[in-house]
């Protein structure tokens, strides 16, 4: 979500802007001293990261506008009930950056050649968080998830560790953007992507762009995938597939939608207990490889295990504090 202006008040904006600032120095000023500093800040308070964003916003626009247009925008930035504009050096300095470096290559905001800039993120159970990367790109890490990112001069990484994650990037020829998950590495090449990983196996699914999808143990082995493309790659058999998608299944549980397409459920469990306060477990190998296609709301995973043995052989158990799926005994029987 964007915030205008308004929507802070006159210190936070300070800040940001002078952020904002730091980190393009086009001098190379920046270090991973700084790097870590702003990490800190943006994890102290939501707050932070959006006024950041509103200010990054602000300074991309601003970078392609004319002198009157760029008045005008600098007028639109003021907070109302501010006449004393005690902010305005910050945003000032941002403005005379992007003259002098430009608004395209301030937004990849080049650091000095020898910092890196290394961060992990984490996000509890039944909670997605939003990040926003030095560079202008954007994660949006679903529930119960765990990414890792390093950003030098000549390269950008991520480690998606566990869970889900949702890339906007902002390409940059100079380094790529590279996402390690499970088996697999995954270089975008200007788009928008969704990585998951769950039950031994790791789904990346496109929704703008393309990516190129490469096989850890085997650097020929790839795939290329386009706008509502899905790649998935498994563990046990070590192959990468080629599928369709949507945007919606895609990205769906940003919205908490769990959406499956002929997924196993032992995937489908995985990624519902990223969103679930009680465990579900499966009791043997049995139900492991069932094809699930439908929709779990995150926010009634009760409602859809309640459902469950209307479409799989299988009962439900609910514990204290974990909820078991067994067989059904009516199958065993028929075993």
């Amino acid at each position: 979500m964007t915030h205008t202006p308004q929507a802070f008040d006159e210190h936070l904006l300070l800040e940001a802007a002078d952020w904002w600032t730091r980190l393009r120095d086009p001098q190379g000023t920046g270090s991973e001293v700084i790097m870590r500093l702003w990490l800190d800040w943006t994890a102290q308070d939501e707050r932070h990261l959006a006024a950041f964003e509103c200010v990054n916003d602000f300074g991309e626009r601003l970078g392609t506008l004319d002198a009157a247009a760029r008045r005008q925008l600098l007028d639109e930035f003021a907070p109302v009930a501010t006449p004393s504009l005690r902010w305005w050096p910050a945003v000032a300095a941002a403005a005379v950056l992007v003259l002098a470096v430009g608004g395209g290559l301030l937004l990849r905001g080049r650091v000095a050649s020898d910092a890196v800039m290394q961060a992990s993120y984490a996000s509890p159970t039944g909670q997605n968080r939003d990040i926003a990367l030095p560079d202008g790109s954007k994660i949006t890490l679903g529930g119960a998830s765990r990414l890792s990112v390093r950003f030098a001069d000549d390269q950008r990484q991520v480690t998606l560790e566990a869970g889900e994650a949702y890339f906007q990037v902002v390409h940059d020829v100079r380094r790529p953007f590279e996402v390690e998950a499970g088996g697999v590495t995954v270089r975008d090449i200007g788009t928008a992507f969704d990585v998951r990983r769950a039950a031994g196996e790791v789904a990346v699914a496109v929704t703008q762009g393309q990516v190129r999808v490469a096989a850890a143990d085997d650097a020929a082995h790839t795939l290329d995938a386009g706008a509502e493309q899905r790649v998935v790659w498994n563990a046990t058999t070590h192959a990468l597939s080629l599928g369709t998608t949507t945007a919606e299944q895609a990205a769906g549980w940003r919205s908490n939608r769990l959406e499956f397409v002929d997924e196993p459920l032992a995937v489908v469990i995985a990624s519902v207990n990223r969103y679930s306060p009680r465990p579900v477990r499966l009791d043997g190998t049995d139900l492991a490889g069932l094809s699930f296609t439908g929709t779990v709301h995150a926010d009634d995973i009760d409602g859809w295990l309640r459902a469950l043995p209307q479409v799989f052989p299988l009962q439900v158990d609910v514990g204290e504090h974990a909820v078991t799926l067994s067989a059904s005994k009516t199958a065993t029987q028929q075993r």
